[in-house]
């Protein structure tokens, strides 16, 4: 009898150390968990921008289609476009970020876009997007998916082409057989042809800005993509011309 005691209270015991163990590593699965996810928000909510203009979007939310509304999403081209001076008979919406690429658009497109419910979006595309690891590919299904995305929510998608690069700028640091301007040159061409074919306004910024060689010239930028008042006053001519005949 007392033997059996004595195995009772052995069990016990490793059935409590077995339920301390299994608490223990619980504690330490769940911290994990934690810590994984906070890091993933994190980058999440870095590389989408999405607080950029949550301030600003929390008074323009809207459940009803904005008459003259116009978001401009982009990157520092859009960020830095004085959109108030240039489209004064619109609503016109700056939700640029600088330097940001185009995976980072579609992680904010509801909150800066559908949420506000405007006419229309112009979306500009920077070359920051092409990379010799990055394929054209990817960013045209980036572009169709925003556009399908605007049309379902009976928003007019408005696209632009790449503005050129300047000439000291056309080779990327490390990548010295990569020459930028061909890769803007392809996928220039595939934006015009697929608006063409799924009757889609195209503003055509890299028309507008390059000189005879296809760059981007000095007297119209002040760095290898950013635009001066001049450049800057080529893109919004070609920008009225597309949305007065909407």
């Amino acid at each position: 009898m007392k033997k059996n005691w004595k195995i009772v209270l052995i069990l016990s015991l490793l059935g409590n150390l077995a339920v301390l163990y299994v608490a223990a590593k619980a504690l330490e699965y769940r911290s994990h968990i934690n810590e994984f996810r906070d890091k993933y928000l994190a980058v999440v909510e870095e590389f989408s921008c999405r607080h950029v203009y949550a301030s600003e979007n929390a008074f323009l939310v809207s459940d009803n289609p904005v008459e003259n509304r116009i978001i401009f999403l982009g990157t520092q081209v859009t960020q830095n476009w004085n959109l108030r001076q240039a489209f004064s008979g619109y609503e016109a919406i700056n939700r640029g970020v600088f330097g940001q690429r185009v995976a980072g658009f579609l992680l904010r497109f509801k909150a800066d876009v559908l949420d506000l419910k405007p006419q229309a979006v112009v979306i500009e595309i920077s070359s920051y997007n092409l990379r010799p690891n990055n394929t054209i590919r990817e960013i045209k299904d980036y572009v169709t998916s925003m556009t399908d995305l605007a049309r379902y929510n009976e928003i007019k998608p408005i696209l632009t082409t790449m503005i050129p690069v300047r000439a000291d700028s056309a080779v990327i640091a490390g990548h010295e057989s990569y020459h930028l301007p061909d890769s803007i040159t392809v996928y220039n061409g595939w934006i015009r042809q697929y608006c063409a074919e799924n009757g889609i306004d195209l503003i055509d910024f890299n028309r507008a800005l390059a000189d005879q060689n296809g760059f981007l010239p000095v007297a119209l930028s002040r760095a290898a993509i950013d635009l001066n008042e001049t450049g800057y006053r080529r893109i919004s001519e070609a920008t009225l011309a597309v949305l007065e005949r909407r």
